[in-house]
Formats: C-alpha cells, structure tokens, sequence
C-alpha cells in the first residue's frame, strides 16, 4: 500500500467498530495506515496480536482514566509487549485529564511517571494526553526533558499559550478534526500557524471527532477522514496540502521508527 496519510491514534477497539478488520480494509484502500492507540491492559493485549497480522501499527499505555485500576502487572504487560513486538511503537496513550475526572490526580500523576520510566528505559517516545491539566503536565515534563523531542501531545485541543510551552519543551503536536469544528476549534486555529512543519502529526482519534464542517459524513468518525485534518490544517498553517501531508508522514515516520 502506498501510504499518503498515518492516522496517528485511531481506537480501533470499540463498540462503534463491530467489524475491525472492515475499518483497517477500507482505511487502506485510501491510502491511510493507522497506529491503534491501546488505553488499557486488555486493549493493549488486543492490539499486540492484531498488529502482527495486519499492516497497521500500535501503542501500548493506560489512559489517565483508567489511572485508578492501573495495576503493576499491566505495566509489566506493557513492557513485555513493547519488548517484544517491533509494531508496538510507542508507550501510552498516556498523560493527565482534569476535565472529567474518572480517576483521582495523585494516580494519574503516579500512572504518567511509571510511563514515562518505562519509555526513558526503552528509549520509545511517548503518546500523550493532556486535557485540562497543563500546569501539572509541564512540571512532570520538565523533570523529564530529554522525552520530551521524541514524544507526541496527542490530540492537541488547547491554546496558543499552552501550545508554545509544549513546543519550547520539544514536543511534537496531533491534530485531529477537533481543528474542523467551528465553534469548538476556534482558538486551535488561531495557535496551529506557530507549529513547525517538521513537528506536526495528523490523526483521527476515531471513532470521536468526527470533522464537523463537512457534510454528509456519518457520526462515527473513520481513518479516512484524515484527510479533511490534513485540508483544515494545511489552509490555516497556509501551506498546501499535499506538503503538510509529507511533513506529517515524515515525522510520524521519523518519531515512531516506521519502514
């Protein structure tokens, strides 16, 4: 397959998505390769096997809202996994959510470090979440610079202020069609103009956020819906879109060690 676009973070494993393999099917046939973001101990599992029989790519982590049922052996899974499995090409999708809270602060704070650990011994990069929670995630990081150039802020959804801290530190930035909704994605637009073209990534987060200025979409989002992020960022970056899609495959290339 020739690959014109990487959806960085697509949850493959839901009840939106019955039929997996019908997702990876029709998302290859438009150009697209995924990376399947794992969240949990079983999700983790399961993206282990699907990888090795598909042409998609995986993360391993404990989303900050499983933080209070995080247990030592999912972490000890986590690393045989990314030991084990060249596919597996990050540690996360891991980081700090204060919006909704399903777990505590003091264990997602505790879940982030044992990632971050995990990543410095294996020399991965990190996928990472941030909602609601800048402050603390910038202290953690700071303590931890040497990550930080090799590591992704997934699903970037904040402001400009936030954005060019995350950017002095070395990060990397996913856009996802959070950018494609007007009233939403208002101020992201404004701040996505000072993200380099060397550390900008694309993604779905799948089946969410589905782009909402383009009609006629159905409400589950799909990778192939990528390419209208790639269409939204390119206009407000004022680049083309066909070179904001080769920097994105680059550096998703570049940071996940892909080909």
């Amino acid at each position: 397959m020739e690959v014109k676009y990487y959806d960085i973070g697509l949850n493959l494993f839901c009840r939106q998505f019955p039929d997996p393999e019908k997702v990876i099917r029709e998302a290859e046939e438009n150009g697209v390769c995924c990376i399947l973001t794992g969240t949990d101990g079983s999700e983790n599992a399961k993206i282990d096997g699907f990888v090795r029989n598909h042409n998609v790519f995986g993360t391993a982590g404990i989303h900050p809202h499983n933080a209070d049922r995080a247990r030592q052996e999912d972490f000890a899974l986590m690393e045989q996994i990314l030991t084990h499995n060249e596919k597996i090409v990050a540690v996360g999708e891991c980081g700090l959510d204060y919006d909704r809270m399903f777990s505590t602060k003091e264990n997602q704070i505790r879940c982030l470090e044992k990632h971050i650990v995990l990543a410095e011994k294996l020399g991965r990069p990190l996928f990472l979440h941030e909602r609601s929670a800048s402050g603390d995630f910038i202290r953690r990081f700071k303590k931890h610079q040497d990550i930080c150039g090799r590591s992704v802020v997934h699903c970037f959804t904040g402001d400009g202020k936030t954005l060019e801290q995350y950017l002095s530190m070395g990060f990397s930035i996913g856009i996802t069609g959070w950018i494609c909704d007007d009233r939403r994605g208002r101020e992201l637009r404004e701040a996505v103009r000072m993200i380099p073209l060397n550390r900008i990534l694309v993604e779905t987060d799948a089946p969410y956020l589905t782009p909402k200025n383009v009609l006629g979409l159905d409400r589950t989002n799909v990778p192939q819906n990528v390419r209208y992020v790639v269409r939204e960022l390119a206009k407000y970056m004022k680049v083309s879109e066909e070179e904001l899609a080769e920097n994105a495959r680059k550096n998703t290339e570049r940071i996940f060690g892909l080909k």
